[in-house]
């Protein structure tokens, strides 16, 4: 068994430990202080991508989660997965950030001591945005104000629902009881419930997806019944389609 040597580096943010997780924990915001992990981060399917210093480099994040817990996997362009433990404690009234940095195997004093420096400055560029007055003090809700936040559908048999929205959009659900699941997309939640009847006809979600096509041949797959088929309008295509409850929703594209 081998270990490796670590550095655990910690910063105090005054802020609400909840509020600092909100806000770190949704992936999107480490382009605004994580300038070590890379430059460009953008969603590639069920992970996200981004420039590291050494080229093209793949990042899973942790589902969200209410222990603080903001974990996330490096995958290099050699193919090798760093992993690299973040979390966000309570600190009195306010909240510590500590990320473990472990030194990699054949990674010189020099390489080490300079990836230490960037975790010390990016960890104080996540304090400085949090704790700013008027600006990025409010950050975490300027992220979720006014955004779609959860969307709950009532359903006829949460299992079908299950198995139709995680054919068609590999969706991930968590059960709590009999008549109630959440589902996750991996960036927004919703929940599908029996405690109600289903009223297709309600306000129209809209999903993205990457490759228009594949999307609409998922939904065929599992099951869902075209409604509108793909259309062009400003700024890019869309299409329509019933859910087995008759919910319509839309995915749309750019271009």
């Amino acid at each position: 068994m081998t270990t490796l040597e670590s550095r655990t580096i910690t910063v105090r943010i005054d802020r609400d430990r909840d509020a600092v997780y909100a806000f770190a924990s949704r992936p999107e915001t480490f382009a605004l202080w994580a300038s070590g992990l890379g430059a460009g981060l953008r969603r590639e399917g069920d992970a996200w991508a981004a420039e590291g210093p050494e080229g093209p480099i793949t990042i899973r994040f942790s589902e969200p989660n209410g222990f603080g817990v903001l974990d996330h996997v490096v995958t290099t362009p050699a193919g090798t997965e760093v992993r690299v433990p973040l979390r966000v404690v309570a600190n009195g009234t306010g909240a510590e950030v500590a990320l473990t940095l472990f030194r990699q195997p054949g990674m010189s004093d020099a390489v080490f001591a300079r990836d230490a420096d960037w975790v010390v400055q990016d960890l104080g560029a996540l304090k400085a945005l949090l704790e700013a007055p008027g600006g990025a003090s409010t950050a975490p809700a300027s992220y979720r104000d006014s955004r779609i936040d959860y969307v709950e559908l009532a359903v006829a048999d949460l299992a079908r629902s299950k198995a139709f929205y995680g054919a068609a959009f590999g969706w991930t659900f968590t059960d709590y009881g009999p008549t109630y699941v959440e589902f996750a997309d991996g960036r927004l939640k919703g929940g599908f419930t029996t405690e109600g009847m289903p009223a297709p006809g309600g306000p129209l979600v809209i999903l993205y997806a990457d490759d228009l096509e594949d999307a609409l041949a998922r939904v065929q797959a599992a099951g869902g019944r075209i409604v509108r088929p793909i259309f062009g309008f400003p700024g890019g295509r869309r299409f329509h389609f019933a859910d087995p409850d008759g919910y319509e929703l839309a995915v749309w594209s750019r271009g």
